[in-house]
């Protein structure tokens, strides 16, 4: 095992030193942290508070430096440091196996884990999977009691995971799962909970393999999770038959985000299934794994740049590889055609808020929807789309990226260029929303209709009832563009002002250097009434279809036609004022236009309604 504890990496450790030496709270050996906005699981969302997962990433962190010869911090040894967080981390565990939350811990230690909103079981992966690194690192340095602890902490944790037995297509849980229970069940010589491991990793490499992509996909947040624990089980897994498992998945992993790699931007080219932030480079571990395998054409971070963050460490002390012959791609795009894929087969059942898994489904009368995206690279374009999906605000179902003469892919600095779509309510993203859509090339028809039940701001922890009313003074669907000012923009024809605010419109053009894009609006209405566009130039460029203005209760399910439909092309050359038409019929628009035909819902119904129509679509 030692020969694959490589030497920890010091610029991603120097950044989570710094994180967390600056937040190190003396009185509860944990790191106190300014609590931020979170509509799911926890009721803590201001002021200060101790952060337990952070709080152990720390433990690894001085682990690591006292190991480096960088033993002393505030006048004590950073090694006994280290061992009261990991102490007080322990201590937070639900270990009460007759307990809903057995083996998981809070996000804080004000909140236990009961007490949350509800439990994130996702924890016992998180945090066992640290619990691996210290004691696959640090295991023979703890004292024995300490050791001890942790071991039987890690024990309760694979048990936890063991009981949820989590969908495969929850992929990056499933994986991570799959890395701790194998480790875990090696490290405690618990037999059985290292052959759920195997077993687990066995299923998964049948299921992704053939599948050759992932249920979330194309997401920089999840892409990194699997990669880590891939990575692990290369690294900190002794058993010798899995390593050519998470080899073969490791390549899965780089083959899928490599299909939609744009170097040209330096991002990720759309559609997403998760994304926590549009602008890559505002997610410093994607770039670090990328630095790691890539340095000499893609230095993404220097020390200057690198914000402190404390799960850093994690990236530290794994030893990330790319496959040779897939290195190339990180620098060149191998073709400008369409690149179609098929993520998964997404089942819609009645009364379900979202698509389910094949296994989720099993017993329950179905309709299946191949879920497939479509990603155009072109030079300094990309723009990508999702035939069908809700629009929960991780979702990012439709998205366009760009670079101007000059700009630096590597610099991280400049924030990116792009236009993406979303259905905003009372100022958040709303999940309610039905998208559709249609791509060739730079091309793309799409629709957006409302779905009940549905969720609000989570895809289904907040979920909305078929027929509730919703107090709501505001529902839209909203296009943005960043990174082009208002004097690249005209409107139906006409400049637009900055600061200006346009309504009714159905035309939107951006011409800049790299850049030439074309917004239309073929039909929108709400309720049964039509309804136009409004542009604003602010920071963005914003392109809203108003569906409701003036405050009330809603309920989805009593409204008449509620949709919108239109095209975006973007292209580098210029283009022509492509006719886009819509037309209602029952309770579908066909809308075409540009070579493309699209079908799409008009009328609220649940996701197995609108699931029907995209069937359609396909035949």
């Amino acid at each position: 095992m030692t020969t694959r504890l490589q030497t920890s990496d010091p610029l991603t450790l120097d950044a989570a030193r710094r994180a967390g030496d600056a937040e190190y709270d003396r009185q509860w050996d944990l790191l106190l942290s300014e609590a931020k906005y979170n509509p799911i699981h926890t009721r803590i969302v201001s002021g200060r508070a101790h952060r337990v997962r952070e709080s152990l990433a720390y433990a690894l962190v001085l682990f690591e430096l006292a190991s480096a010869g960088d033993e002393m911090v505030d006048g004590e040894r950073r090694s006994d440091r280290g061992a009261r967080v990991l102490s007080t981390v322990l201590d937070l565990q639900d270990i009460d196996p007759r307990s809903e939350t057995y083996g998981l811990w809070g996000y804080w230690a004000e909140e236990p884990a009961a007490q949350m909103s509800p439990a994130d079981w996702n924890w016992a992966d998180f945090i066992g999977e640290f619990l691996i690194l210290i004691l696959r690192r640090h295991g023979a340095t703890l004292a024995p009691e300490l050791r001890g602890r942790a071991e039987t902490a890690l024990v309760h944790a694979a048990r936890s995971i063991i009981r949820r037995d989590v969908d495969l297509d929850y992929t990056n849980i499933a994986v991570k799962g799959a890395f701790v229970t194998l480790a875990a069940g090696e490290i405690t010589s618990e037999d059985s909970i290292a052959e759920y491991g195997r077993e687990r990793l066995s299923r998964l490499h049948t299921r992704l393999l053939a599948q050759g992509s992932f249920a979330e996909y194309n997401s920089p947040t999840y892409w990194h999770v699997v990669l880590q624990a891939f990575t692990g089980i290369r690294q900190y897994v002794d058993d010798v038959d899995m390593h050519p498992l998470a080899a073969d998945l490791e390549r899965v992993a780089w083959e899928h985000f490599l299909r939609h790699w744009h170097p040209a931007t330096g991002q990720l080219s759309g559609p997403m299934a998760r994304c926590y932030d549009t602008d890559l480079h505002l997610r410093p571990s994607v770039l670090s794994v990328l630095q790691r395998v890539a340095g000499d054409t893609w230095p993404l971070l220097e020390k200057a740049d690198l914000e402190p963050d404390i799960q850093f460490v994690q990236d530290a002390v794994l030893d990330y590889r790319i496959p040779a012959d897939l290195r190339p791609l990180l620098d060149h795009v191998a073709s400008t055609d369409t690149v179609r894929e098929v993520f998964a087969e997404t089942f819609y059942i009645e009364g379900q808020v979202a698509g389910i898994s094949e296994a989720a489904a099993s017993g329950v009368p179905s309709v299946v929807v191949p879920t497939v995206g479509a990603t155009w690279r072109d030079g300094a374009l990309s723009l990508g789309s999702v035939n069908f999906t809700d629009t929960w605000l991780q979702r990012r179902p439709l998205l366009g990226y760009w670079v101007e003469p000059g700009d630096d892919p590597t610099d991280i600095t400049r924030p990116a260029r792009f236009v993406g779509v979303e259905v905003v309510r009372d100022g958040h993203g709303f999940a309610g929303g039905s998208f559709c859509s249609v791509q060739e090339g730079g091309r793309v028809l799409w629709a957006l209709a409302l779905a009940t039940p549905s969720g609000d701001e989570h895809i289904h922890l907040d979920a909305i009832p078929a027929g509730a009313a919703v107090p709501t003074s505001d529902l839209r669907v909203r296009f943005r563009i960043r990174g082009a000012s208002a004097d690249a923009v005209r409107v139906d024809g006409e400049p637009l002002a900055a600061g200006a605010s346009v309504a009714d419109v159905s035309r939107v053009r951006v011409e800049t250097p790299a850049l030439h894009l074309d917004w239309v609006l073929a039909a929108a209405r709400f309720d049964g009434a039509e309804v136009g566009a409004t542009v604003t130039a602010g920071d963005d460029i914003v392109i809203d279809v108003p569906w409701l203005v003036s405050p009330r209760d809603l309920t989805v399910s009593d409204l008449g036609e509620t949709f919108a439909t239109g095209m975006l092309r973007m292209s580098a050359a210029p283009l022509d004022d492509a006719v886009v038409t819509a037309a209602v019929d029952g309770d579908v628009v066909r809308a075409a236009g540009a070579g493309l035909q699209l079908l799409a819902p008009v009328l609220p119904g649940s996701r197995l309604d609108h699931a029907r129509i995209a069937q359609r679509a396909r035949l």
